[in-house]
């Protein structure tokens, strides 16, 4: 995946100038925020996830009033409250890198707003990004946690990109609706919220911890159980083929 445009982002330390690893007197030849491209002894290069690299969270929205992104920027404005309340030199908590993909009409309205968010709250950093399709899904491979501001107002219709996140065993915070839990089942392959004060705790609870083992364990729980769905193929064959097709095939 490029590396991403990060501008007046103050953690992005990306260089091309030869550094030294203090812990492993390894050459550092390239970093971003989340990798280092290390030179060992033997003249080989490799990449290493940074142990102090920020949670990535990404949210697709269509920026509409179906799916209502104040409700995002209430839950991080908590979250950082709620972060710097309960770890004031921020060791156990990450920084948090928020990637916010799509188009529509309330983006303009949005984005001076996030520009203000990002200028008050240091840890937290708010970007959008307008991806081609065959970027999007390696942007949600690398993510921590996938955002859904999703409501449905038939209250029948399932959030796609729920599945797109799930198709990258990438957990998922959702906002409730009716048919929601027949694909989203809270606490097991991602959670639900209501409000964005319910998901602030929901996220604190996720990353607290962040990079550590602790939180990989917690988040590892949630990819286990979304490699164990059942399938769209599974699915139709238990639920819907006798249903639509029926015996189809036998009258040909």
């Amino acid at each position: 995946f490029t590396r991403l445009n990060l501008e007046e982002n103050q953690w992005n330390e990306s260089s091309d100038d030869v550094q030294q690893d203090d812990e492993t007197q390894q050459q550092i030849m390239e970093e971003t925020i989340f990798t280092r491209a290390i030179r060992k002894t033997d003249g080989t290069t490799s990449l290493h996830l940074r142990n102090d690299r920020p949670a990535l969270l990404v949210s697709s929205t269509s920026w509409t009033p179906d799916e209502d992104f104040s409700i995002l920027l209430e839950a991080l404005k908590e979250l950082h409250h709620k972060t710097i309340q309960t770890t004031p030199d921020n060791t156990a908590f990450p920084k948090i890198l928020v990637i916010v993909t799509g188009k529509g009409p309330q983006k303009s309205y949005y984005l001076p707003l996030l520009k203000e968010f990002n200028e008050t709250h240091p840890f937290i950093r708010i970007h959008t990004l307008w991806l081609e399709a065959v970027d999007y899904p390696k942007l949600l491979g690398c993510a921590t946690v996938g955002i859904s501001l999703h409501t449905s107002t038939s209250g029948l219709d399932l959030p796609m990109k729920v599945l797109d996140m799930f198709g990258c065993q990438v957990p998922v915070c959702a906002i409730g609706f009716d048919c929601l839990g027949e694909l989203v089942k809270d606490g097991v392959n991602g959670k639900v919220f209501g409000d964005g004060n319910e998901l602030a705790e929901q996220l604190f609870d996720l990353l607290v911890g962040y990079p550590g083992d602790g939180a990989l364990d917690r988040l590892e729980m949630y990819r286990r159980n979304i490699r164990g769905m059942t399938r769209w193929k599974e699915n139709w064959e238990e639920s819907a083929r006798d249903l639509i097709v029926g015996d189809w095939n036998d009258v040909l």
